[in-house]
């Protein structure tokens, strides 16, 4: 007995050690069965569910499965649980399969392959899917949708387009922005056309690279948002360039299109890629053009959209829009205008339009005399509404003002000014405020009742002629309500000699017009005789004569006088003659006086009213005669007496003389009446 329990012991140690040196999972390769309860399901024309029983002990299990009568098996590695589907079968066809499982995550150890099982694929019929008995359709846009696809039909092409002008007055620039959207499902946009029938891009200056605008896109229904900026790619022609929007993130061009200005308007031209489908998920656009549209004149501008979808439709959208002129007085559609005085006049304004700028000059003289003292006299005045003058300049070629005979604070003339339509009127007196040289001085217009200078102008000898300069103080505008000046230089401008004397106004407005006017005068000299221009003349005598005076030059003052006695009979009376005469024209006589250096007047024996001679006179070269007495008027002295010359016809006495004893010698004065 103790020989058989030692045998069953040691082959009891056999077993046992034998069982520890087998890992755990050759042990629990015992429990990992053959799989059973194999069956399929679902069973369609292209797919079917392979089942089996759970196995607790199985970790994966591998299958395979092939078409009956096919010699090569496809195999499905590591399904778990208890059912897997294939796919990709073959309709109305027989499939045979089988079932091995895996005890652990290795290949090993493993169970034999299960029993056979056996399947018929079907014969449903299939919709656009491809799935049996499915409700996919093929929708308008020729896409399979509904059923299993997870997609829906396409519904009509509607795109959603609006277009929006930053201002709609008349002749500025715009900014212009597109928005075009589309609801998901909707046929996707090929192309998009915008025109307008008026108006135009300023494309003047524009260089590669410039920013024009902006543009947002949005597309696979949000799944893709992106800012960008619109800058010129490149200038085709003066009114074509090419447009790229270029990503404000990455600064990758996202997309480009072209903008002309064409047909009296512009156009707006912009392709979509395809993408490989033709139904959109839901995008938008928004496209903004800053800065470089201008508007058309006043009326209807009108933009039309034309959008093609990938599948042909053709959406067409019109946008009306009243362009009004907004005018220079901030009125919408008024009627006020800039004028070329560039000041905003008319429509509500109450202003009106300026004119030409035109003022009315006068220049005169007091008097024409050559070579003399004159007034001078300059008007100038403004019709209301013309430009206001900036300067003036008054100058002459000849002529000069009598600067020499001024001192500081001399009133040298006068001016009246009226301004504001005459509305202002000012009477003021000229004074020399200055004098700078001999040939420049400064003159101020002084208010006669305020005494405030209400101007200040220069004059000057320019050798020859003269210039007045004046500027006029700014009034915080540039157009005049009508004004006048009349100034008048008093008897101090010297005419030149005889000719012509040309005064030149030179008149500059504040907006740079320059009017310039000329005024000749004839200086004349007047004669002594005061005949303008005539020839006569003061001679040496002081006279006038020649001309149409009738009278001829004098001539050298030489009288002709003779000295005769009756008898030369010594210490006896005698007659004594004296006879003078003198030539036309010579200088009149004034004093006479005939002296000797001996003898003498008997007027010892003289009385008075004796008479002691004769006389015979002739003036007027000889057209006047007169016969005198010679009268003793009074004795004066023993050695003197007055004599008169009495007409013996009329008894008047035309002449009277002193004669006198000089002892010795005698003495005969006279004086000639004036």
């Amino acid at each position: 007995m103790n020989v058989k329990f030692t045998k069953k012991l040691l082959t009891f140690i056999f077993v046992f050690s034998l069982g520890f040196f087998i890992n755990s999972s050759m042990v629990s390769a015992q429990n990992c069965d053959v799989p059973v309860g194999l069956n399929t399901s679902s069973i369609s024309n292209f797919s079917a569910t392979l089942n089996w029983d759970l196995d607790a002990n199985a970790d994966h299990y591998r299958l395979r499965y092939k078409e009956n009568g096919s010699s090569s098996w496809l195999y499905v590695h590591n399904a778990t649980g208890v059912s897997y589907d294939v796919a990709s079968l073959n309709q109305l066809s027989t499939y045979i399969w089988q079932a091995k499982a895996f005890c652990s995550s290795g290949s090993v150890p493993n169970s034999t392959w299960s029993v056979v099982d056996t399947f018929v694929t079907a014969n449903y019929p299939v919709d656009c899917n491809n799935t049996p008995n499915g409700t996919a359709f093929i929708d308008s846009c020729g896409n399979c949708v509904g059923g299993t696809t997870g997609d829906v039909a396409c519904i009509d092409f509607t795109p959603s387009v609006s277009i929006a002008l930053s201002t709609i007055e008349c002749n500025v620039l715009s900014d212009i922005t597109f928005v075009t959207s589309q609801d998901a499902n909707e046929p996707d946009i090929s192309s998009s056309i915008f025109s307008s029938d008026a108006g135009f891009f300023n494309f003047t200056g524009l260089n590669s690279n410039d920013v024009i605008g902006s543009a947002d896109f949005i597309a696979g229904g949000g799944y893709i948002n992106v800012n960008t900026t619109l800058m010129v790619d490149f200038i085709i022609t003066p009114d074509k360039i090419s447009v790229k929007a270029v990503d404000n993130a990455t600064s990758q061009i996202y997309g480009s299109f072209t903008i002309e200005n064409a047909s009296g308007g512009i156009l707006v031209v912009a392709t979509s890629s395809p993408d490989n489908n033709n139904v959109t998920s839901g995008n938008s656009q928004t496209i903004i053009f800053s800065n470089v549209f201008i508007n058309p004149p006043a009326g209807t501008l009108t933009f039309t959209s034309t959008i093609n979808s990938e599948l042909g439709d053709l959406d067409v959208q019109n946008f009306p829009f009243a362009t009004v002129c907004v005018d220079c007085n901030g009125d919408s559609g008024g009627g006020a205008f800039t004028d070329s005085c560039g000041n905003c006049v008319g429509g509500s304004t109450g202003n009106v339009a300026c004119i030409p700028f035109s003022p009315t000059v006068s220049v005169s003289l007091s008097n024409m005399d050559c070579d003399s003292l004159t007034d001078l006299t300059i008007n100038v005045s403004q019709d209301p509404n013309e430009p206001d003058m900036a300067t003036s300049l008054f100058a002459s070629d000849l002529g000069s003002f009598d600067i020499s005979n001024m001192t500081s604070g001399d009133v040298i003339g006068s001016a009246v000014m009226s301004a504001n339509g005459g509305a202002n009127t000012f009477n003021t007196t000229l004074i020399v405020s200055s004098i700078l040289s001999s040939s420049q001085a400064i003159i101020q217009s002084q208010d006669i009742n305020t005494g405030l200078v209400l101007g200040t102008f220069t004059i000057i000898n320019l050798n020859p002629g003269v210039s007045i300069s004046a500027s006029s103080v700014p009034d915080n505008n540039n157009v005049t309500s009508g004004n006048s000046q009349t100034i008048i230089f008093s008897n101090v401008f010297i005419n030149p000699p005889a000719g012509t004397l040309t005064f030149t106004s030179t008149i500059n407005s504040e907006l740079g017009d320059l009017d310039v006017q000329n005024f000749p005068f004839a200086t004349v000299c007047v004669d002594c005789n005061g005949d303008s221009g005539g020839g006569a003349f003061t001679d040496s005598c002081g006279n006038c004569v020649g001309g149409s005076t009738g009278n001829v030059a004098c001539i050298p003052f030489s009288p002709t006088v003779s000295v005769s006695l009756s008898n030369m009979d010594c210490d006896s009376l005698t007659d004594l003659t004296i006879n003078v005469s003198q030539d036309p024209n010579e200088p009149d006589m004034a004093t006479s006086l005939f002296a000797s250096d001996l003898g003498s007047f008997d007027i010892s024996n003289m009385t008075s009213g004796d008479v002691i001679g004769s006389a015979v006179m002739s003036a007027n070269g000889g057209a006047n005669t007169f016969n005198t007495t010679l009268i003793v008027s009074s004795i004066l002295s023993s050695s003197q007496a007055i004599i008169q010359s009495q007409d013996i016809n009329t008894g008047l006495v035309l002449g009277t003389f002193t004669i006198i004893n000089l002892n010795p010698g005698v003495s005969i004065s006279a004086s000639s009446v004036p």
